[in-house]
């Protein structure tokens, strides 16, 4: 029998599935895609898994373990088709989805037809107990257990399919919520409940509310995937670990994401910002813009001192989630987006988008209207011949009959309208950039852009350059590098304790040490138990902190390591000073300031993965051209373009541009009057208003240089 050492990360998304396998030792990837399969989603995985380990000669039963980026809770918030949820919550507050806020969507705020989304709970299934539980924890009015029981006879005949409890202040005394769980549990026999002192035990009722509700919604989605992924992967590869991603950015088991079903929402997303960002540590790059551009959406994330921002302020389809979350802002704009005429005359590309099935006219799966991977084929930037590694053989006449029924809707030449596809996608892009950076204050100027994806490529170039950014980075392997995020990740679990508000001046720091060491033994535990050695296991302290009087907090780290004394936190203090600072632009001295969270990320390290580092050549990328073809571009129209391969391209070697650099899972489009200059680990680097001699430029270049 093998011995069991490799590694696959599998990432699910709207068009494709990708896979990519990590070889022991080494850390050599090799990646693979396969079309996704909606109607049951573990095809496409397996697919994706036996295409992977044929790509590497690998054998099932040397497989330790798959790293899987799931969508079944994502599709499920998006198609509305979760479960029949029930809520409990305390006597009074029965309307807290619907209340909410009181605010107006980000994106609508002067659009009076816009709406908030509706609560996932309508209100005949959102239902009173008779309980209190005071600001401080102690109980004001006792659980009338008579109340909950009515209440379970009603979900009994309702037919509820999950129960979310979610009382008042049951983050300081969970006690109510536990004895309701323990009654409805009886009466409901086999009915997943969630509570929110296990959930998302934190200060903010429509938060809490919003996010216990969510992972009621998806549990028994993702329970249902689960039960069939397990056995089918069990049969195949044999008794492998199943990792699930969180939105966090690090992985969890399958129990835990059973349980903690919300927490795998955008999991496959947050991979690829984690990606990123090990690549621009990789690279002496700590200010990133990721892009993912898959075939049915368009990722972003921002990456800061090389580390991905994870908040606890996010949101799901428009609804709140108050856990820990890579920050990601997520637009219909991918390969498969369909480019549509509207009543006005005016073209516009997504959000729609033509998915897996039936896929953009060119997959010849019965599609026809024009999408944007159409406009690529029909501008020549995408090769009919070569796509997926040569799996798919695109029907390039399909492509040109779809793009031409819209332009004569709209009397234009058909390269114009493919044109216009492209530059309104990239506009879409560019503003869904701008809403990460710039409106948030942050120059751009100074970032440089990591694009990914199996449609990344071809447009990264042309983003970078319209947002003035340093430069444009192609990582190796892209057109899966979500999946190679996954392999990069971290066993993760997060642990929090609610203060309620306590102010620093006031705070017993042996208490609050006791409090930080009770999770930390609660994390250092559950990788233990999980295989991870003592010398794998990071545990992280972090604290949320607000000016007192304000409605919301900041999260840092603590600036100290050890225990907690009187000069830790003065020092705690300073830091939030200075974030505080750095946010609003000011901060005044002596201001009050309250405790409103302690917590702790614990991480269980695995094994690194490494990218290629080939010997290096010189700077002539002649030996890995494969021939010309034509391109399409706007200044010059169609213009003979050299195409390379890129797995024969070499560290130190430029390709200038026009140019088309091919491989197995994505393409790059090097425009005129710019050059790319491959990197020690074969990333391709694009400088904008930068000589190759800039220190920028060189610094990845390693021994390329």
């Amino acid at each position: 029998m093998n011995q069991r050492t490799y590694r696959i990360a599998v990432d699910v998304g709207g068009t494709f599935t990708d896979a990519t396998l990590c070889e022991p030792g080494s850390g050599k990837l090799i990646s693979a895609k396969a079309l996704t399969t909606p109607r049951d989603r573990a095809d496409g995985v397996l697919d994706a898994i036996r295409a992977v380990l044929e790509a590497g000669g690998v054998s099932p039963d040397q497989v330790v373990e798959v790293v899987h980026g799931s969508t079944a809770g994502t599709n499920a918030l998006i198609e509305r088709n979760g479960a029949r949820v029930g809520l409990l919550t305390t006597e009074g507050f029965r309307d807290v989805l619907e209340i909410g806020r009181i605010m107006r969507p980000e994106a609508g705020l002067y659009d009076f037809s816009v709406d908030l989304p509706l609560p996932l709970v309508p209100r005949h299934l959102r239902l009173e107990a008779r309980e209190r539980i005071a600001a401080d924890g102690s109980v004001l009015i006792p659980l009338d257990e008579s109340s909950v029981e009515a209440v379970a006879e009603h979900f009994a005949r309702e037919k509820v399919e999950a129960v979310a409890i979610c009382f008042l202040f049951s983050f300081l005394n969970p006690t109510h919520e536990e004895k309701a769980a323990e009654i409805l549990a009886r009466k409901l026999p086999g009915v997943p409940i969630s509570l929110s002192a296990h959930v998302s035990p934190e200060i903010r009722e429509y938060e809490r509310s919003s996010t216990t509700v969510m992972n009621a919604y998806l549990t028994p989605i993702m329970n249902a995937y689960l039960d069939k992924l397990q056995p089918r992967l069990r049969d195949y590869l044999g008794p492998i670990r199943l990792s699930i991603i969180q939105a966090n950015g690090g992985s969890t088991t399958v129990d835990l994401a059973r349980s903690n079903a919300v927490t795998t929402v955008n999991s496959g997303p947050a991979g690829g910002v984690v990606a990123a960002a090990f690549y621009g540590r990789n690279n002496d790059r700590d200010r990133i813009v990721s892009v993912d551009m898959g075939g049915t959406s368009f990722d972003i994330g921002l990456i800061e001192n090389g580390i991905s921002k994870v908040t606890t302020e996010g949101a799901f389809q428009g609804l709140p989630v108050k856990i820990p979350i890579i920050d990601l802002h997520i637009i219909g704009a991918g390969g498969g987006s369909i480019a549509w005429r509207d009543p006005g005359g005016a073209l516009n590309v997504g959000p729609y988008s033509a998915a897996a099935m039936p896929g953009p006219a060119c997959y010849g799966r019965g599609g026809d209207k024009p999408t944007v991977t159409d406009a690529n084929v029909v501008l020549g930037r995408l090769n009919p011949d070569n796509f997926n590694a040569g799996r798919m053989q695109l029907d390039a006449d399909a492509a040109r009959r779809a793009v031409a029924s819209l332009a004569r809707q709209l009397g234009l030449g058909l390269e114009q309208t493919a044109l216009g596809i492209i530059k309104i996608v990239n506009a879409n892009m560019v503003k869904g950039i701008a809403a990460v950076t710039i409106l948030r204050g942050i120059d751009v100027r100074d970032f440089s852009l990591v694009s990914f994806g199996g449609a990344g490529g071809v447009h990264a170039v042309d983003l970078a350059r319209d947002l003035g950014m340093a430069e444009a980075v192609i990582p190796p392997l892209p057109g899966t590098f979500s999946a190679v995020g996954l392999l990069v990740t971290d066993m993760r679990h997060d642990y929090v304790t609610a203060l309620g508000g306590l102010p620093v001046d006031k705070a017993d720091i042996a208490a609050l040490e006791s409090h930080f060491q009770d999770m930390e033994k609660k994390g250092r535990d559950a990788l233990t138990a999980q295989g991870f050695a003592a010398k794998d296991i990071e545990l992280v302290r972090l604290a949320d902190l607000k000016v007192t009087g304000q409605t919301y907090e900041l999260s840092l780290p603590l600036p100290v390591h050890g225990r907690l004394d009187k000069a830790g936190l003065d020092q705690l203090i300073a830091s939030f000073a200075a974030l505080y600072r750095e946010c609003y632009a000011f901060f005044f001295e002596g201001e009050p300031i309250e405790l409103v969270n302690l917590r702790v990320s614990a991480l269980g390290h695995n094994a690194p993965v490494a990218l290629p580092h080939p010997a290096a050549a010189g700077p002539d990328p002649s030996m890995a051209g494969t021939g010309q073809r034509a391109v399409y571009f706007e200044e010059t129209g169609f213009t003979t373009t050299a195409v390379y391969d890129r797995a024969l391209l070499k560290p130190g070697m430029i390709v200038s541009g026009p140019a088309v650099i091919e491989e197995t899972t994505s393409s790059t489009l090097i425009p005129p009057g710019t050059q790319a200059m491959v990197a020690a680990d074969l990333g391709l680097f694009v400088p904008l208003g930068r000589p190759l001699s800039d220190p920028l430029v060189t610094s990845a270049m390693g021994a390329a240089s």
